[in-house]
């Protein structure tokens, strides 16, 4: 998908796209947006554009950078006109979540699979 041709910068062309997505609902809370590269070359604009569409994103709080994860669709707020940035614990409280329900879920299966169980 290219940016189209319009007078703002490309960058801003780029994270105005993402925003919308995530405005719209194809992007959730928690989904990773595609690596810079990726972005790059779906969008047809260099990498440092791309990373500088990225930051903006950050600035403007629709995504939040997880160093060595990836770049993450923060929350939206309760009136759903503006997303609030991801923070680090709730990144780490979602974890928490997801292990605490694996965990449920393990123990669930071990019991439907012991002998005499059925």
């Amino acid at each position: 998908m290219e940016v189209s041709h319009t007078p703002s910068h490309p960058y801003r062309a780029l994270a105005d796209d993402i925003a919308a997505k995530v405005q719209r609902g194809d992007l959730k809370p928690g989904d990773q947006i595609p690596s810079v590269r990726a972005l790059a070359k779906e969008y047809g604009v260099t990498t440092a554009t791309a990373q500088k569409a990225v930051k903006q994103l950050t600035d403007d709080g629709y995504v939040m950078t997880v160093p060595g994860l990836g770049v993450f669709v923060g929350e939206l707020s309760e009136l759903g006109a503006h997303p609030e940035p991801v923070t680090l614990h709730t990144v780490i409280r979602q974890l928490d979540d997801l292990q605490a329900a694996v965990t449920d879920l393990a123990d669930r299966v071990h019991r439907l699979e012991r002998p005499g169980s059925r």
